[in-house]
């Protein structure tokens, strides 16, 4: 609550005399709230220099590693017949592929012999026992008893097995009976499916399991630069190194072009994402530390200026190329970077591996120091965050000064206001005394002159 005082008994204006006065005595409270909004705004100055610096470290994710620049296309003269995808170990190369036959997976359906047959997945196969399913050298069993032995019981079963080794039952309706099918989950001769087991055979025979002509286990089979390959899988991830080929429809004696080629473009666009983010960097120091802007002449600042400049100034050693400069980047008059398309092209079609070193080796490369500078300036332990520490703890300095002056404030405030109340009763007591003289004195009988 303020204090306040009216100075009614003498007049005098109590209130504006200690306002004045405290005016003054506020002075040292000013310049620390003036120090502190300085200390505000480079604080949020630094979190802006380390969300800059942070934009450009993930700039540097697409050339800091030389698999980053081992982009490629993979392109199918026939998709229909297979398609392909390649990783950072693949070459550039034209490939013949000839798909004579696809993997294809095992399937067993109940009543294929015709001689059983039930109207409806509820109705009982009329004996129990153990089932065993065979996929090469394993297998698991499921135990048919009075509580399960209908299809829909059995194809729970099985599905539900803890040790399934990768088949799956359903139940087809026909119309005039049910058909319970037995397909494996994988493709290829290796997850053929068979009934195995002396106590497997009631329930086998009830079932009359057998299959079907077109769904029999199968390879893939695919002619590979004149090379037969086979495959359990229409995925086949090693008969070109570095290159995934998908099959999907067997042209048997067709031979298809496979052509794996660099995606230069993903190269071009990665170093253009550098060039600009780079600038974006410089262009938030420059208008953090510009003339009369908060970090103006800031040492932190100038400190990571300077390890920036210094990885740009530094030449790659060892490396067939030794500056940026080479492959197009250059600086501009004010410190940006400019890309000369044209000369970046040269070194991709030239000299693409000295390309990926320049940015990309582990020791030298440009993408890998910015990289590392940028790091450790972000770090728990970095630059930026021992600034703001430094910053904010000053700040906390300054906020108990401010707590401990406006007590004292408050008590000099209340210490003028009284002395000043004092005052002013003082004076009004001498102005009602001096008024009582007066009226004492008029009152006197004047003397006469003889």
């Amino acid at each position: 609550m303020a204090l306040s005082a009216g100075g009614i008994g003498s007049g005098l204006d109590v209130n504006g005399m200690v306002s004045q006065l405290m005016t003054l005595e506020r002075r040292p409270l000013e310049r620390l709230r003036a120090q502190k909004s300085d200390l505000d705004a480079k604080l949020s100055a630094y979190g802006q220099l380390k969300s800059a610096l942070s934009t450009f470290k993930s700039a540097m994710s697409g050339l800091s590693a030389t698999d980053k620049f081992q982009v490629f296309s993979v392109n199918s003269s026939n998709e229909n017949s297979f398609t392909g995808s390649a990783d950072s170990s693949a070459s550039p190369a034209t490939h013949s592929i000839q798909v004579e036959a696809l993997a294809n997976p095992h399937k067993l359906t109940s009543n294929n012999g015709g001689a059983t047959s039930y109207a409806d997945a509820d109705t009982s196969i009329g004996t129990t026992g153990t089932l065993e399913i065979v996929q090469g050298s394993s297998s698991f069993q499921v135990t048919i008893d009075s509580s399960n032995n209908t299809l829909n019981g059995i194809k729970t079963a099985i599905n539900d097995a803890a040790d399934n080794t990768g088949v799956t039952a359903s139940i087809v309706n026909t119309g005039s009976e049910s058909i319970l099918v037995l397909n494996a989950d994988n493709t290829g001769t290796a997850n053929q499916i068979s009934l195995g087991g002396a106590t497997t055979a009631s329930v086998a025979t009830a079932l009359d399991f057998g299959t079907i002509a077109g769904n029999e286990a199968a390879d893939a089979s695919v002619i590979v630069n004149g090379i037969s390959i086979t495959s359990s899988s229409n995925v086949i991830t090693d008969a070109i190194s570095g290159v995934t080929l998908n099959l999907n429809k067997a042209v048997p004696g067709v031979a298809e072009t496979l052509t794996v080629a660099r995606y230069t473009d993903k190269v071009k666009e990665s170093v253009q994402k550098f060039v600009d983010a780079y600038n974006d960097l410089r262009g938030t120091i420059r208008t953090l530390g510009g003339e009369d802007a908060t970090l103006q002449g800031d040492t932190g600042l100038l400190s990571l200026e300077r390890q920036l400049q210094g990885v740009f100034n530094q030449g790659a050693s060892g490396l067939s190329y030794g500056y940026l400069t080479e492959v197009g980047i250059s600086t501009t008059s004010s410190g940006d970077l400019t890309l000369d398309s044209s000369k970046l092209d040269e070194a991709i079609n030239t000299n693409f591996s000295g390309l990926a070193n320049l940015f990309a080796d582990s020791s030298e490369g440009f993408a890998v120091r910015f990289e590392s500078v940028a790091n450790t300036l972000i770090a728990s332990d970095g630059l930026i965050e021992s600034r703001k520490t430094g910053i904010n703890s000053r700040i906390s300095a300054i906020e108990d000064r401010q707590e401990n002056l406006e007590y004292r404030m408050g008590i000099i405030e209340a210490r003028y206001l009284k002395q000043f109340s004092a005052l002013d009763s003082l004076v009004s007591q001498l102005q009602s005394t001096g008024s009582f003289l007066s009226q004492q004195l008029a009152s006197l009988p004047t003397s006469k002159s003889v």
